[in-house]
């Protein structure tokens, strides 16, 4: 019974010490300035849109060709399928002048298997 009573007094304590280290605590974030900023398709020259265009068909192709060739999975096929659509809606606001952010390009020609697992 005396472990028991010698327990408790220990947790009581250890509560009543850790309670005002946690008002010290900030869980707040700093604010996202770096998202603000991102470079967007609008502010692309005609020749900077032309470069990111080649990249697009370059990455379609590719994955094009991935998919034909390099595996018959069907989750993979699914996968390649993805990225060509959206590589596809990419250049089709390309080429119509829709604003979208560059960051965008980067995430629809980066290889399927190139995310840290």
């Amino acid at each position: 019974m005396g472990m028991r009573k010698t327990a408790i007094v220990a947790l009581i304590a250890l509560a009543g010490v850790s309670v005002p280290l946690l008002h010290g605590v900030s869980f707040a974030q700093p604010a996202p300035g770096a998202a603000a900023s991102a470079q967007m398709a609008s502010s692309l020259s005609a020749a900077d849109k032309a470069v990111v265009l080649k990249k697009l068909q370059d990455a379609k192709q590719h994955d094009k060709d991935a998919r034909k060739g390099w595996s018959q999975e069907p989750l993979t096929q699914a996968t390649y399928d993805t990225k060509i659509q959206e590589i596809n809606r990419l250049m089709d606001k390309l080429n119509k002048g829709k604003d979208f952010p560059l960051s965008e390009v980067e995430k629809a020609v980066a290889s399927p298997h190139s995310a840290p697992y």
